[in-house]
């Protein structure tokens, strides 16, 4: 079986876990990065959530990502200004750059212990015209008041100990990004959330949601749980529960690589565009480097593919992608390989909607959900208790031009 890094190396006490009740205040289903936060605040605020997976903590996207923590959002700043326009665009890197923000925040005052490192990220550039677009999308966001900083080739060689690929012509520098372990992040939240109140049952899938006067009705598995609200973060499941947003939210197949330790040779994260979908990376603190992306290679890029899986095209694109980038990597031995689910929406954000009185649901992240948990988390915290969707969220609604195509 195919098991991510974080999964593996885990090492945390499960959490205490209860039969599913028959009524709950709140019920968050979901125990990944988003649902986990959620959980927090709504424990923070006392309304004791219960907390459901179908498999258990960071069993999705969050248990099988790269452990990047980057401010920014899933398309470069051009892109999303491009197809958001300029004053959306901006607002919604604000958004990311405050949850990235609050999640270390959080990982602060909760005391959770997730190897958090907060070095910047560097995107390399390859070749003259990734780097031309590097420039602009430096100065587009200096512009806008967002930290980025442009380094050519000499430059981003000093960040890095080993040889750069030849095809490296510079880099772009966001100061706004940090790496963590992400099975020990979510532990922390629900950890956190389980000590103001919160409480746990796994196992359990929810089929159906139905209204049932002032009373939401989730039917499980399980059976059934009586509540006065909900909130849906399954993010590539949302759809099996809320059949409203399964046209606007495809299942997308992530696959990754591990190798073996070697000696240090860079602090911060790392990404490039070596193929249209893009790759990133790290070196974890015990020597390892995670490596991921290269999904262009697959049939119809993964689209619809089997999580947990991997396949041997994007596997051999991956190490030849990391040794294009750092040469004397090439053939370094694997310790692991894996793939989760991620969940991408047409224009590649999140979705946030209130479908009926009490229930709310997020979804569609596009593999960048990351920083935008905390944040996000907290406004469905506050929507839960003041029933309205606050205004912060607004440009995730699943009314958006963009979503639309229009």
């Amino acid at each position: 079986m195919l098991i991510s890094h974080w999964h593996a190396t885990l090492d945390q006490a499960p959490l205490p876990v209860i039969d599913l009740p028959t009524t709950a205040e709140v019920v968050v289903v979901g125990a990944g990065v988003v649902g986990a936060a959620t959980a927090l605040w709504l424990a923070r605020a006392g309304l004791q959530p219960l907390v459901v997976d179908r498999q258990g903590p960071a069993a999705g996207a969050t248990g099988n990502n790269g452990g990047l923590l980057s401010a920014g959002l899933a398309e470069n700043y051009l892109a999303a200004t491009a197809r958001y326009g300029q004053r959306a665009a901006r607002e919604l890197y604000a958004l990311s750059l405050a949850g990235q923000r609050l999640l270390v925040e959080l990982i602060e005052q909760e005391h959770i212990v997730c190897d958090l490192r907060l070095h910047g990220n560097l995107n390399f550039a390859i070749g003259e015209a990734q780097l031309t677009i590097a420039a602009a999308t430096v100065s587009a966001l200096q512009a806008d008041g967002f930290p980025a900083a442009l380094l050519d080739r000499d430059a981003a060689q000093e960040m890095v100990s080993i040889p750069l690929g030849a095809a490296i012509t510079g880099a772009r520098l966001n100061p706004a990004a940090g790496t963590l372990h992400s099975g020990k992040l979510v532990h922390g939240l629900l950890a956190a959330a389980h000590r103001s109140g919160a409480r746990f049952s796994w196992g359990v899938t929810v089929q159906h949601i139905a209204s049932d006067a002032d009373r939401l009705c989730l039917h499980t598995d399980h059976g059934d749980v009586s509540a006065a609200a909900a909130v849906i973060a399954v993010n590539a499941w949302s759809g099996e529960v809320l059949p409203e947003v399964a046209p606007s939210i495809k299942l997308v197949r992530g696959q990754v690589l591990c190798t073996v330790p070697v000696e240090p040779f860079i602090t911060c994260s790392f990404s490039a565009n070596l193929t249209p979908t893009g790759e990133y990376g790290q070196q974890l603190p015990g020597g390892q480097v995670l490596f991921g992306g290269c999904r262009a290679v697959a049939p119809n890029h993964d689209v619809g593919a089997v999580p947990g899986e991997v396949s041997d095209e994007v596997q051999q694109a991956l190490e030849t992608s990391l040794a294009r980038l750092f040469p004397t990597l090439a053939g370094i031995a694997i310790e692991r390989r894996w793939s989760g689910p991620m969940a991408f929406t047409p224009d590649y954000l999140p979705i946030v909607i209130n479908p009926r009185p009490g229930l709310f649901a997020v979804g569609g992240f596009s593999g960048h959900g990351m920083p935008f948990a905390a944040i996000i988390g907290r406004h469905l915290a506050e929507a839960v208790q003041t029933g309205t969707l606050p205004t912060e969220l607004a440009l995730l609604g699943i009314e958006r031009a963009t979503l639309l195509g229009e």
